[in-house]
C-alpha cells in the first residue's frame, strides 16, 4: 500500500452488510482527504465496498486480495 493510512477497519469474519456499515461508521470519524483501510473475508464485499465509496462519493484507492482477505483503501471526500 502507497497510501498513508489514517484509520483501519477488522470486518473479517463479518458477513455482508457489516463491513460496509463498519465503514461508513468509521468514515463519519474521518476529516476529508484521510484515508482508511478497510480489511474483510466476505466475497461479497468485492462488490459492495467500491459501490459503496461511489456512491457516497468517496474514492476508493486500492481494492486487493491477499490470502482470503479483501483490502480496500478508501479517501474519505
Amino acid at each position: 500500500m502507497d497510501h498513508p493510512i489514517d484509520a483501519t477497519i477488522d470486518a473479517k469474519g463479518k458477513k455482508c452488510p457489516m463491513p460496509v456499515l463498519m465503514a461508513s461508521r468509521a468514515l463519519k470519524a474521518l476529516q476529508s482527504g484521510q484515508v482508511m483501510l478497510i480489511e474483510a473475508t466476505d466475497s461479497g464485499s468485492q462488490s459492495d465496498i467500491p459501490s459503496w465509496a461511489r456512491d457516497t462519493g468517496n474514492e476508493l484507492l486500492e481494492a486487493t486480495t491477499v490470502d482470503g482477505v479483501h483490502r480496500y483503501v478508501v479517501r474519505k471526500s
